[in-house]
């Protein structure tokens, strides 16, 4: 049975840039979507009670690359041939048009449970860009802004491997990226949201 009659969820347009006119940037993300498997999780021990620690928020940056969040997750369901992981936070809590990506992972065997930290380019996987495109890394919270931030990492379950390069590359953004895992090969997806705050 295909994921859309599972779950029947309508999916989210957004847009990156402030105008679309000109480029596709149209991108599909998953915020409605429910937790088919009650024990698929995924956690960090770099979050405590919805929040992330201090020392895992402005990571130094060398050479563009900055230490990755920890994470592990169970329990990945039957018929999994591949997990992808993104992260990404909307800047405006109230706009939806814009989104930031922070993390982007493909091509990771369904057998691996966890990316410790600072390992998430890792050569038994795929790596796409940080925040700003400039390099192949994560990349943390670090907001100046006043309040509190929401991060939402999402790991999916995928029937497929997603049809995106067998290599790190900045070429693949948030938008190739979610374009390339439709909902018919979507198994799962569960997600872990965090707070971060100045």
């Amino acid at each position: 049975m295909k994921t859309k009659t599972v779950f029947g969820i309508a999916l989210l347009v957004l847009c990156l840039a402030t105008s679309c006119a000109n480029k596709d940037t149209s991108i599909y993300i998953y915020d409605d979507f429910k937790t088919i498997h009650p024990n698929f999780k995924l956690t960090s021990k770099a979050v405590d009670d919805g929040e992330l620690l201090d020392a895992y928020k402005c990571e130094e940056k060398v050479d563009d690359v900055e230490n990755s969040i920890p994470l592990s997750w169970s329990n990945v369901p039957e018929g999994t041939k591949s997990l992808a992981v993104v992260m990404y936070h909307y800047p405006h809590k109230e706009d939806t048009s814009e989104i930031n990506s922070y993390l982007l992972l493909w091509g990771i065997n369904p057998s691996v449970s966890e990316i410790a930290y600072k390992m998430a380019n890792n050569p038994n996987w795929y790596m796409g860009p940080n925040k700003d495109g400039t390099a192949i890394s994560y990349t943390s919270p670090c907001s100046r802004g006043p309040g509190k931030h929401e991060y939402t990492i999402a790991l999916f379950a995928l029937s497929e491997t997603p049809k995106l390069p067998k290599a790190n590359t900045l070429d693949v953004d948030l938008n190739t990226f979610m374009k390339a895992i439709p909902e018919d090969i979507v198994i799962d997806r569960t997600t872990l949201n965090f707070i971060a705050s100045n």
